[in-house]
């Protein structure tokens, strides 16, 4: 008993011990305390992995994975990991809309049923309650749309019962989920009176731009929105564990957390992450998956700041992120307050994320793997996090790590070309090289070299090195320049 006691807590110990130094991507000198504050979290609150993107007037300057991606394997969370942001997909979704609107598709006036609405389409014809025929966009994307689900629950997580309602194999989808609600659930409250979070309305929303413009929701969004800025990641999440996405991390359920009935066959014992929910039909409003550094992308074209060119107008972003009349912190999917911060916050089983826009010139994504039986102090953890560094940092990097630009505030100029290279990279400074060191993605040093002759000119050779992205790290004196260099 002593020996099996003795190796559970070496396991535990080492697992603890691997979770803690896990830190992968560049690391930035001046940004050391948001690496502090990460291993912090993911102790204090028992989580396996999580991501922190930054970006400061427009650029990149802070990229890193912490933890682990899964813990059967003890993959690290690298920054192209990509999680399930839940509702972070609704200001996706707001800014599909508005773009919609922007290019006179769309007016946040116009009705979504009946006759006369967007959605005339014969499916969506029976209709219980008539209010339901003056629900406009507006209603949809504030959330005073008329459905209360702490009255009347969230059908978009009761889709085994809808879809057996409505004659579909189960799990229901979103189309069949708005059949089932128009025909069964009066409304709670008259459209436009109340604000009651609404996963459903966004559902609704995703419909809208099917419609309007003839695609998919997923590849609107993608085609107009994500692939023209290179993002090319973004995709919407599948239920099922062996159909994850390449990149993507593993979702955890917090210790002795109960089992859901499957969505497929409601008798099947399934995890919460993994078929207790069906994410496939949750597109618009909690679908999407992500790396935190291209949602960090995201935000900088709709953020308002002239650093970046936004890819809606001022009115329109004005319009998207003014307060409400029924909430004066929630705008057009997008929480906000007095300071001019907008933000959104995401969480299913196995899933905690957030994202914010600050008036400073901030934009950040923070995700992690888990979600714990009480979730509510890890998600003030989450909300808090880089606003109670921001005060400690000194110097913001010059670099961007979007463009592969890293930061040369060393007083001393260095070329490092070819790069890419297959492997052999020349590096030319304008004063002595006193060190070398390179290290991979993982933080694992791959190279390092002290001159024998303090020279301006060395050669690096990574050919023995697998193809990717490395980070090279030089001194002269007291001066320390970075860069990324690419491996072909």
């Amino acid at each position: 008993m002593k020996i099996i006691f003795t190796q559970l807590f070496l396991f535990f110990f080492i697992l603890f011990s691997l979770r803690s130094s896990a830190q992968t991507g560049q690391q930035v000198p001046e940004l050391v305390n948001f690496d502090a504050a990460m291993l912090n979290l993911l102790n204090t609150y028992n989580v396996p992995g999580g991501q922190l993107a930054i970006t400061y007037q427009g650029r990149l300057v802070y990229n890193r994975g912490f933890g682990v991606a899964n813990t059967s394997t003890m993959d690290p969370v690298q920054p192209d990991n990509i999680f399930r942001i839940a509702s972070i997909s609704k200001p996706i979704t707001s800014i599909a809309i508005m773009q919609l609107i922007e290019n006179g598709f769309l007016n946040l006036n116009d009705t979504v049923f009946g006759p006369n609405g967007i959605l005339n389409d014969s499916i969506y014809s029976t209709i219980l309650d008539a209010r339901i025929y003056n629900i406009t966009l507006e209603n949809l994307l504030n959330h005073s749309g008329g459905w209360d689900r702490n009255i009347s629950g969230d059908p978009m997580f009761n889709s085994y019962v809808i879809a057996t309602t409505m004659g579909v194999s189960p799990p229901a989808d979103a189309v069949s989920v708005i059949r089932y609600m128009l025909a069964n659930q009066n409304l709670n409250f008259t459209p436009g009176t109340q604000y009651q979070y609404s996963n459903f309305g966004y559902c609704i929303l995703g419909r809208v731009i099917e419609k309007i413009s003839g695609l998919s929701y997923e590849d609107y969004v993608r085609n107009n929105i994500l692939l023209p800025l290179n993002i090319t990641d973004m995709r919407l999440g599948l239920n099922l564990e062996a159909n994850r996405w390449p990149l993507e991390v593993n979702y955890y359920d917090y210790p002795g957390a109960p089992y859901a009935l499957s969505v497929y066959d409601n008798s099947t014992s399934v995890a919460w992450p993994y078929g207790g929910f069906n994410i496939e039909a949750m597109d618009a409003h909690g679908g999407w998956v992500c790396s935190a550094s291209n949602l960090c992308k995201l935000l900088t074209v709709v953020d308002g700041f002239n650093s970046v060119p936004d890819i809606l107008l001022p009115s329109t972003i004005n319009m998207m992120t003014t307060a409400s009349a029924t909430n004066s912190n929630y705008a057009l999917g997008w929480a906000v307050n007095s300071a001019n911060n907008w933000w959104h916050s995401g969480s299913l089983p196995g899933t905690e994320t957030e994202f914010v826009r600050a008036n400073n010139q901030m934009n950040w994504a923070l995700f992690v793997n888990t979600r714990p039986a009480n979730p509510a102090a890890l998600e003030t953890a989450i909300d808090a996090l880089v606003w109670n560094v921001i005060p400690t940092i000194s110097t913001w990097p010059t670099g961007d790590q979007f463009t592969g630009i890293t930061e040369n505030n060393s007083g001393f100029t260095i070329s490092i070309a070819p790069n890419p290279s297959t492997g052999l990279f020349k590096i030319l400074s304008d004063k002595n090289i006193e060190s070398i060191e390179i290290t991979n993605l993982i933080g694992e040093r791959v190279y390092q070299n002290v001159p024998d002759s303090k020279g301006l000119s060395h050669e690096v050779d990574l050919q023995s090195q697998p193809a990717g992205f490395y980070f090279v790290n030089i001194i002269s004196g007291n001066k320390n320049y970075s860069e990324k260099i690419v491996k072909q």
